[in-house]
């Protein structure tokens, strides 16, 4: 039995002992640094803080598909990591606004290692500047498309805006009122600008700012490949004097406020249907529990489409009568433009049915009924079978200062029928 007991006690103790030792692995302790340099520039390639990376593949132990590890590329284009094990590496800078290049191999991790990479990007933002008038700051700048051949599709131009000296995809303030300001091309560059290397000015804004505020500012350009990361201008930094302020006779680019893809909504179902912010309906057009106006799409809250939009679908669904989607404006004297477009990023433009629909303008806080927009409209059209690329307009005229309604007008009895738009714009063109 002693003989027993005295070999569980030297288990115990040979197991409290092992899980004492000390693990004799070396921490990493190897810096590794470098830049990822523009190739028309020589300078530092620009891009957002932790906007994509440098892949590295550790070949020192002749792994046949080793793990890829990712080193964080800064805004200033540069990368620093001090915590790696020593060895030989594979290198890759992956992700970004670049023509892809080749992977650099075998490049040994000792003490400090530097390597640099020079990459070709696929845009160049030229002559940016920037304008502050008020509380009213304006963009500009041009793209340049060094290599033409093979390049995917333009997408966008967006302003980044942010509170602090971080500015770009993964740092910026997020409102609909700027998101709404980007450019949105969605071409070929052959199509877009032609067969030259420069574009012309693109201008964005005006945005608004407040008073006493310091924003830093910058563009960003992408195209549609795998990945749809921007390049970029610089940043500038904006002071707005606390005394700043807009002067209240200026017009307006766009007096429509919500106006683009994405749509903002006031409220919703939680689901799909909703009232559209900054937008009036009458009581014809809320037929979805008391709302309209605002569509999210049919996958449900997760996947919100966020399109301003109206439709009866079903045969059990109420009736749309001389339903109205509407903005009321105080408009100065002078000639005017009312444009509504199907064409630009709203995943689920529609414009189904043959059912009547008018976009109108008229005189006072609500738009006439169909019936009676032939004589009490400043100007209507029906867009009845417009196709999803196209857009509408209509034009008026005003001998005074007056209050304006403008906006939609629809009777859908039939089925299948819908709208779902990607812009409207009313702007003054005197």
């Amino acid at each position: 039995m002693k003989n027993i007991l005295y070999i569980l006690l030297g288990v115990m103790l040979f197991a409290v002992t092992s899980c004492m030792e000390v693990d004799n692995w070396e921490e990493p302790n190897v810096r590794v640094h470098g830049r990822v340099i523009d190739a028309l520039t020589g300078e530092n390639l620009l891009t957002a803080q932790n906007d994509w990376g440098i892949r590295i593949w550790e070949r020192s132990w002749k792994q046949s598909a080793p793990t890829a590890q990712s080193l964080v590329v800064m805004q200033d284009g540069s990368y620093n990591n001090s915590k790696l094990f020593g060895g030989t590496y594979d290198m890759l800078p992956y992700g970004g606004a670049f023509w892809p290049i080749d992977t650099v191999k075998n490049v040994e991790f000792k003490g400090t290692t530097e390597q640099d990479f020079t990459v070709t990007p696929y845009l160049q933002l030229l002559g940016f500047e920037t304008s502050l008038n008020g509380l009213k700051l304006t963009l500009s700048c041009q793209l340049k498309a060094p290599i033409r051949d093979g390049l995917p599709n333009l997408v966008e131009i967006k302003p980044f805006l942010s509170l602090n000296q971080f500015c770009g995809a993964n740092n910026f303030i997020d409102l609909a009122e700027y998101n709404n300001q980007r450019k949105q091309i969605n071409k070929s560059w052959m199509e877009e600008v032609g067969d030259v290397e420069t574009s012309g000015i693109y201008r964005i804004g005006p945005l608004a700012v407040k008073p006493g505020y310091t924003y830093y500012v910058r563009l960003g350009a992408n195209v549609n490949d795998a990945n749809r990361k921007y390049n970029y201008t610089e940043i500038v930094k904006i002071v707005v004097p606390a005394d700043a302020h807009n002067d209240p006779n200026e017009v307006p680019d766009n007096f429509f406020k919500n106006a683009q893809w994405p749509f903002d909504k006031a409220d919703w179902d939680g689901n799909r249907w909703g009232n559209l912010l900054n937008w009036s309906t009458n009581d014809a057009m809320r037929t979805r529990d008391g709302r309209g106006g605002y569509d999210g799409g049919w996958e449900g809250p997760a996947n919100d489409k966020k399109s301003l939009g109206f439709e009866r679908w079903g045969a059990g669904e109420t009736q749309i009568v001389n339903g109205k989607l509407f903005q009321t404006f105080d408009l100065p004297a002078g000639s005017y433009k009312f444009t509504m477009s199907l064409a630009g990023d709203n995943p689920i433009i529609s414009n189904n049915g043959s059912d009547p629909r008018y976009i109108a303008a008229a005189v006072g806080d609500i738009l006439p009924d169909i019936a009676d927009l032939p004589t009490a409209a400043l100007a209507s059209t029906n867009f009845a079978g417009l196709g999803n690329d196209g857009s509408t307009s209509i034009e008026f005229t005003l001998d005074a200062p007056k209050k304006v309604s403008a906006g939609f007008v629809v009777s859908f009895t039939n089925t299948e029928q819908n709208v779902r738009p990607s812009w409207l714009k009313l702007e003054k063109t005197d």
